[in-house]
């Protein structure tokens, strides 16, 4: 598996939880959703040809989230692993909206079990407030 370097790198939800994975996810549902929604917004944010077209008409929440997520960094290429570090939080996880960096830190050691093979590494103690910043800007667009 290559290493997740850049934005356009994260793969689809398919690609990074198979169904022969684990059971709960032999049928797409909450996490698949979760997953290719956030990596949309994130390709949106770095301004990636793989982002799909929004309509005129797109929902003002995830163009407010794209905003967001601009703000967070001028280059979101540099920081792509602490970035899918947070979309697995928020999309497998999907901490309460209210959950501080604290709280963050064990679902992070989780999201890292899971993404250690796509060359995702534990992330400087300074990325961890923006992977917290992250997971707050994506998690109103994660499905219930």
């Amino acid at each position: 598996m290559p290493a997740i370097t850049r934005i356009d790198q994260i793969p689809t939800s398919h690609t990074i939880f198979p169904a022969s994975s684990h059971p709960d996810l032999q049928h797409p549902g909450a996490v698949h959703h979760g997953w290719n929604t956030g990596r949309q917004l994130l390709l949106h944010a770095a301004g990636s040809p793989l982002a799909k077209p929004t309509t005129g008409n797109a929902q003002p929440l995830r163009q407010q989230v794209i905003t967001d997520l601009r703000t967070l960094t001028p280059h979101l290429d540099a920081v792509a692993g602490p970035l899918t570090l947070a979309l697995h939080v928020s999309a497998v996880q999907q901490p309460p909206a209210d959950a501080g960096t604290t709280a963050l830190i064990p679902l992070i050691s989780e999201a890292l079990a899971d993404l250690g093979a796509w060359g995702i590494r534990a992330p400087l103690p300074e990325h961890l407030d923006l992977i917290a910043r992250s997971v707050h800007a994506l998690i109103p667009c994660m499905p219930d």
